[in-house]
């Protein structure tokens, strides 16, 4: 058998290795900004989500004691019974735990609502984690 020669020209130039490497720069220029975008998008649908759990929580709360929580007593009260008025008539546990928002930051309450007048407001604050801003995330969405 014949051995095979080498052909001492094999191999890839430094151009192809450069068309390759912008070739590989470009795709990662225009998929990275669309998968920030959807990153972001996911987060608020998990806020969102979560927010009705609690708001579902808040509406059992209510059906039990006649109203939501004061805005002192807040989210809290899904988890320990309040102390300081208004005291719940028929309290018990609706949540273990409330988890932060997406961003890291505890939910907020407020009742009266900002945004629900005669309700209340669960809100996250969103992406700039500042409280009442354009991005809040909340049951008035």
């Amino acid at each position: 058998m014949k051995p095979l020669l080498r052909n001492k020209t094999a191999g890839f130039t430094l151009l192809e290795i450069m068309l390759v490497i912008i070739i590989i720069v470009t795709l990662m220029a225009v998929l990275l900004p669309n998968l920030k975008n959807a990153m972001s998008d996911s987060k608020k649908g998990e806020a969102q989500i979560y927010i009705t759990t609690i708001a579902g929580n808040l509406a059992q709360y209510e059906l039990l004691n006649g109203m939501p929580p004061s805005s002192s007593q807040g989210l809290k009260a899904l988890m320990e019974k309040p102390a300081g008025d208004p005291q719940p008539r028929k309290w018990r546990q609706h949540m273990e735990k409330i988890m932060p928002d997406p961003w890291g930051v505890d939910y907020r309450y407020e009742f009266p609502g900002r945004h629900n007048k005669n309700n209340y407001d669960v809100f996250s604050c969103g992406p700039d984690r500042a409280p009442n801003t354009e991005d809040d995330i909340g049951n008035w969405d």
